[in-house]
């Protein structure tokens, strides 16, 4: 074969090799490019999956954790309730026991104590005794009593027979004068020893003085123990009635003028959250406090449950319109929590330790409540609180790392 003809021979069969590579590798690409479009395809179905959305509809978000958890954790489940938020302005409050609900038992006689019969907690009735006190000054006022009565029988028999003297003729009129004045003071010293033992009481005999509840209610405070030597100053019992107590609140003094008796207000406590109790201011304070510089308000609550102890803080929200509102939906405001673009609160499925995350609208804040706008109802069940632990046992399920046991 001749050079040129094996150089034409070389080319033609180098330039059919370069055609077949080409479409080889062509066709390899669109394999690849099919294939990563499949993966993009199928992650696309998987990432909603994840977001639980199956034709525009959102997959349940839900956490399931035991009964152990729920207690260890600290999550608590409330109801929804529907109140008319008071709006206007929050102040600090706290439950006190009506003054005249509460008695500071003491002795007004000083002595020994003989015998105590009521310990705290117990409840008592007014009039019941709650302890007895051996006293010398009692035994002393009650001899002069016995004497003072005496000295009135030893009178007036003298002045009876003055007087019968008198009318036969033969008595003196002196000695008719001093008899009648001498019943007249017997009659005094007895009047004034019995003052003396109504103060002291009726109770007990001798020495002995029975000191009693003045009202029903429980005791709260015992400081009478037996063999000690008390003084009228002395306070040995403390009894409280609380079936109804005051919500006081401090309104500080730039807003003052905005609160008025009559106002609607809504009372939340730290210690019940999710709760409110609604009333009516019944006081408002006709000046300052000079020492706070705040004006106290009051609100009175029936108290049949006993839950308002004395002494628990909270919130008041007043209206300064006064006005009762609507009822509206409302949860505790941290009960709330953020996942993703929503915002949500978990509802209890079943008693088994399973909730579900449900997105809420939440609307206008009060008192530490939140009103619902969407997603809950008056009367429905929500995790008032470990909201937050429920948010991270849900992401940590996502994750696949399981759920609390």
């Amino acid at each position: 074969m001749s050079r040129p003809v094996l150089w034409i021979s070389i080319f033609i069969l180098g330039a059919l090799g370069c055609k077949e590579r080409n479409q080889a590798e062509h066709e390899g690409n669109h394999a690849t490019r099919g294939d990563h479009e499949k993966h993009e395809e199928d992650g696309e179905r998987e990432e909603h999956g994840e977001h639980g959305e199956a034709h525009g509809e959102p997959r349940a978000r839900t956490v399931r954790i035991s009964r152990e958890a729920i207690a260890r954790m600290g999550v608590r489940v409330s109801t929804v309730e529907a109140i008319p938020l008071a709006g206007g302005i929050d102040v600090p409050a706290e439950i006190q026991a009506e003054p005249n609900r509460l008695a500071h038992v003491s002795s007004v006689v000083s002595g020994q104590i003989a015998r105590v019969t009521a310990s705290v907690g117990d409840r008592v009735e007014a009039g019941q005794t709650l302890a007895v006190i051996r006293s010398v000054e009692l035994g002393e006022a009650r001899a002069q009593s016995a004497r003072a009565g005496a000295n009135v029988e030893v009178a007036q028999a003298n002045f009876r027979r003055q007087e019968e003297l008198q009318r036969e003729g033969i008595g003196s009129e002196r000695q008719f004068l001093e008899a009648q004045a001498e019943l007249k003071r017997a009659q005094a010293e007895q009047a004034a020893a019995g003052r003396a033992l109504e103060v002291y009481g009726r109770g007990g005999t001798g020495s002995e003085v029975i000191i009693k509840s003045p009202i029903t209610g429980r005791v709260t405070e015992r400081h009478a123990t037996i063999g000690e030597v008390v003084a009228p100053s002395d306070i040995l019992f403390q009894v409280t009635d609380i079936a109804r107590v005051w919500a006081v609140g401090r309104v500080y003094q730039q807003n003052a003028g905005q609160v008025h008796e009559g106002a609607r207000a809504t009372l939340t406590l730290q210690a019940y959250p999710g709760r409110a109790w609604q009333g009516q201011l019944e006081y408002v304070a006709p000046a300052l406090d000079e020492r706070t510089r705040t004006l106290a308000v009051r609100m009175v609550l029936d108290n049949p449950g006993g839950e308002l102890r004395p002494g628990l803080f909270g919130t008041l929200s007043i209206s300064p319109a006064g006005g009762a509102g609507e009822d509206v939906p409302v949860i505790r405001a941290d009960a709330v929590q953020r996942l993703g673009e929503d915002m949500i609160v978990f509802v209890p499925v079943n008693e088994e330790g399973e909730f579900r995350a449900v997105t809420v609208a939440p609307g206008e804040r009060s008192g530490g409540l939140l009103r619902v706008l969407s997603g809950l109802s008056a009367n429905d069940r929500y995790v008032s609180e470990g909201g937050f632990v429920l948010k991270s046992e849900l992401h940590r399920g996502e994750l696949g790392e399981g759920h609390a046991h």
